[in-house]
């Protein structure tokens, strides 16, 4: 049986979401003259031609940070124009790897037994730089960028002005990981949800780029209370694993839900609690 690389769904006249076979989120902004895709996921399928099939207009391709969920189908825009924020650079580079690739996915049955032939090769062509407050213009929609240092050192948020809505992507969500040599420490991704919160009276819907891929806005309140409570020391301090790391959660969850049943947590490494 062939297997389906991507589906997707139509959020409003703007937007689309497309889900890769790993079940991450993609979005496809379109305005009257250009397109913006925002990430470019795991790198499996053929990722220009699905995106073609649902724009006819010039795209840029815009990397919300440099992991291997978010920015390996990256090559099939080459002739594109694509951004990331340099603060990424050794991210990206690590991450787009064959080998650390496939470590990663060898125990996700969707993609196991995918041959190492049909993994996108990583783009090594220029990556143009991606910075706080840049403004893309697609003709009567715009999109703004937010840095929002934390899960990766040039990690961004994208405003979709006319939409009033946020993309937090992995910036700020159900499950924020700080794990890495790459991440933040908590007080330094405090300062950046800080950052973040001006921009709030700017939408009114957010959408991310795992899970449901939705959220309610009381999400950046509640994962700066979680920074807090690390801080203080006040924390459910609950350990979790991921990916082969011992971490711990601020708040106690169930069945990937928090017990309280709000949204928003931060798990961490013993050495980002500062």
């Amino acid at each position: 049986m062939d297997r389906v690389y991507f589906t997707h769904e139509r959020l409003n006249d703007h937007i689309i979401r497309i889900r890769d076979i790993c079940g991450t989120f993609l979005y496809l902004v379109t305005g009257d003259e250009k397109a913006v895709l925002l990430d470019t996921g795991d790198g499996f399928g053929d990722l220009r031609s699905y995106v073609e099939s649902l724009t006819d207009l010039p795209v840029t391709v815009i990397l919300t940070h440099g992991h291997l969920d978010h920015a390996c189908g990256a090559i099939h825009f080459k002739d594109c124009d694509i951004w990331m924020n340099p603060d990424d650079a050794p991210v990206y580079e690590a991450h787009t790897k064959i080998e650390y690739r496939r470590k990663f996915h060898e125990k996700k049955p969707e993609v196991s037994s995918i041959p190492l032939t049909d993994y996108d090769p990583a783009y090594t062509g220029e990556l143009l730089s991606l910075h706080d407050g840049q403004r893309f213009d697609l003709g009567n929609v715009h999109i703004t960028m937010v840095s929002v240092k934390g899960h990766t050192p040039g990690m961004m948020c994208a405003l979709i002005e006319e939409d009033r809505v946020m993309l937090f992507g992995d910036a700020c969500g159900v499950f924020v990981l700080l794990f890495d040599e790459y991440s933040s420490t908590v007080s330094e991704y405090r300062e950046s949800l800080l950052h973040l919160k001006k921009y709030e009276d700017r939408y009114d819907r957010i959408i991310r780029n795992h899970g449901t891929g939705e959220s309610p806005k009381e999400l950046l309140d509640n994962v700066i209370e979680c920074c807090d409570l690390i801080l203080a020391g006040k924390d459910d301090h609950e350990p979790v694993e991921f990916n082969g790391m011992h971490l711990h959660l601020a708040k106690a969850m169930n069945n990937g839900e928090r017990l309280d049943g709000r949204q928003g947590n931060i798990a961490y490494a013993a050495d980002k609690r500062k």
